[in-house]
């Protein structure tokens, strides 16, 4: 996505950011590394960190050992976070669109955070029904 190094940046500011991938090791390592330069990036999982659920990957968020009330998921596919839904940001898939708007919209998410002491309480507030992509406005 366009701008993905700056979002990566004001996320960190804020936040620690974690990468938990489907993609194998050696693939991931060499596109977290050009979109993340700075390495605002703290910790990085791949696939061999996800559980194989009916032949699909799984990324268990109980796993990170981090509280997940603090904890949010954004992802483009729903088997990836069936453990955790409630920590679930849905986001559209990217198809190399320059008009692609989603993280302007995670963006603003992430700024209206601040007041919620558990994040599962945002992502019930600030994001749509079910395979919905984030319904905030820019």
């Amino acid at each position: 996505r366009t701008d993905n190094g700056c979002f990566l940046e004001a996320l960190g500011t804020k936040y620690e950011v974690v990468v938990f991938t489907a993609g194998l090791k050696e693939y991931a390592t060499l596109v977290l590394d050009r979109i993340d330069p700075k390495g605002v990036i703290s910790h990085r999982l791949y696939r061999d960190s996800c559980k194989q659920v009916d032949g699909k990957f799984v990324k268990d968020l109980s796993e990170m050992g981090r509280d997940l009330k603090r904890v949010v998921i954004v992802d483009d596919n729903p088997s990836c976070y069936i453990y955790q839904p409630e920590n679930a940001i849905p986001v559209k898939p990217f198809l190399d669109d320059l008009g692609d708007l989603e993280l302007g919209k995670l963006a603003t998410f992430f700024d209206r955070c601040d007041c919620f002491e558990d994040m599962r309480d945002a992502v019930k507030e600030y994001v749509g029904g079910e395979g919905d992509s984030v319904q905030v406005e820019v």
